[in-house]
């Protein structure tokens, strides 16, 4: 049997190939959710419904397997469209692997694509930051900051000029896994494009720890896989469902009664330097499962020290999710980084297509890099809060439309010490001795430290060739497991 530590999407991912190949496998998710990334709650119904959640705050269900998050939910018994913890979206070609396992479960269909806007909100206006004309208009920079910007989105070192030659895709992210963000900007481009523009991006994104991003994530994101429209846009694809729909589909091939929820693995048993056996705890219960491998979605706090901490710590970011019943958006951009001071970093409004038999409104989420809960405030003075900036900032956004609020939490990975995995070979991995273990954590997802749904199917689905393919067989020591 292969032992599979975590209900996540790269958990789901592994165990779905190895079912393909003939494994027996096994899935213990020590929470009572799954998907990760990807996990989704029942849609909230009223306002001041404010329920902030850590992922294991909630009460321990003793069932053996997962319910499905589109079983009806409501008092009536109708069904109830499940709500995204975090919006989840896919791009071409960054997401080409996640792409072709959707298209094995059937969801290729369920996708809806579409150009998405990015924005800058400064001095109490939502600037867009697609095209280059857009960035003329940005007021925060000066005419040269805004060259220079240009030249590091379009991979063109232009320092010394012009004394020195510009030098064309000069930026290959690998190349700069090591080097600080804020230093490579600063250097690259000038002092203001970092504190107007990246400085606030990243701390939206990470919060304080910003500054152990790389700048490999800088030149992913501004130069990395991703089609784009003719004026810049990114195209993205989204569930019109939500993700239940992928966390379901991946559920049903793996088999609901191989996948336990509430089974925390306190133990590994090992011969000869081999692992052998988990040790699952379930309420009052312990069993014991003999494995012939086993693959690390997330790791127990139990087996941290047998199997090495990686250089990696978790910032929980807040996540407020207003739905409303306007007609009219606050704004068209997908995601609006906040440059002028706010409690939140990012606004984020998915365009979601909507059956014809859909309710009315719109959903956002409300975003920061973790300083709410490291701050210790409470989910009812985040709500009113973080409303009361939005109302403040969007004139358009009345609380009279409001016909839900809730708040999540998200594990965000932060590395100790400066480096982003551009391609899955992070040096964050762990140091073990034990054969037979596989890592498909967040660490070795591509684009560390962002967490997204693509990487971790790829994630999952790499681990599961490894253990399958005897001479791609890999122990946790820091090489990188590709497919091919």
């Amino acid at each position: 049997m292969i032992g599979v530590v975590g209900g996540s999407l790269s958990g789901l991912a592994a165990a779905y190939r190895l079912r393909q190949r003939g494994y027996d496998v096994r899935v213990f998710e020590p929470g009572d959710e799954l998907g990760g990334i990807a996990a989704t709650t029942p849609s909230p119904t009223s306002p001041s419904s404010s329920s902030a959640q850590s992922p294991s705050s909630s009460a321990p269900s003793q069932s053996p397997s997962w319910p499905s998050p589109l079983s009806p939910s409501s008092p009536s018994g109708t069904a109830t469209t499940p709500l995204e913890r975090v919006p989840v979206s896919f791009t071409r070609p960054r997401d080409e692997v996640a792409l072709e396992l959707l298209a094995e479960l059937g969801l290729s269909g369920h996708l809806e694509w579409g150009p998405i806007r990015t924005a800058m909100y400064v001095d109490g206006i939502v600037h867009p930051v697609d095209a280059p004309w857009e960035f003329l208009a940005y007021p925060p920079l000066s005419l040269s900051d805004t060259a220079r910007l240009a030249a590091l989105q379009s991979g063109i070192d232009c320092r010394g000029l012009p004394r020195r030659r510009p030098q064309f895709d000069a930026y290959e992210p690998s190349d700069y896994s090591d080097v600080p963000a804020e230093a490579f900007v600063r250097e690259h481009a000038s002092d203001a494009v970092y504190e107007r523009f990246y400085g606030p991006l990243l701390e939206a994104r990470f919060g304080s720890a910003a500054a152990n991003v790389s700048a490999a994530w800088v030149l992913e994101h501004c130069r990395g896989r991703v089609d784009r429209t003719r004026f810049g846009r990114e195209k993205h694809g989204y569930f019109a469902e939500s993700a239940a729909v992928l966390v379901e589909a991946l559920v049903d091939a793996v088999g609901r009664e191989r996948i336990a929820t509430n089974a925390r693995v306190s133990e590994l048993g090992t011969a000869d330097g081999a692992v052998e056996s988990l040790t699952v705890d379930r309420g009052d219960a312990s069993e014991r499962h003999a494995v012939d491998a086993v693959v690390l979605a997330t790791v127990p706090e139990a087996l941290e020290s047998s199997l090495g901490s990686p250089s990696v710590s978790f910032r929980t970011r807040t996540c407020l999710r207003v739905s409303t019943t306007a007609e009219t958006q606050l704004t068209d951009a997908y995601r609006v980084t906040m440059v002028d001071d706010a409690p939140f970093g990012e606004l984020v409004a998915p365009t979601i297509p909507r059956s014809p038999d859909a309710s009315s409104g719109h959903r956002y989420y409300l975003l920061d890099g973790g300083e709410a809960v490291a701050d210790g405030r409470s989910s009812a003075t985040i709500e009113r809060r973080w409303l009361e900036a939005l109302a403040s900032r969007f004139s358009a956004f009345d609380r009279n439309d409001l016909v839900a609020v809730d708040s999540t939490r998200i594990r965000q990975p932060v590395p100790d010490g400066v480096h982003s995995s551009v391609n899955g070979a992070s040096p964050h991995a762990r140091a073990t001795d034990l054969d037979g273990i596989y890592d498909a954590t967040v660490v070795r997802q591509p684009q560390f430290p962002q967490r997204r749904a693509g990487g971790a199917l790829e994630t999952g689905l790499r681990c599961a060739r490894a253990v399958s393919e005897p001479s791609r067989r890999s122990r946790l020591d820091g090489r990188r497991i590709t497919e091919q």
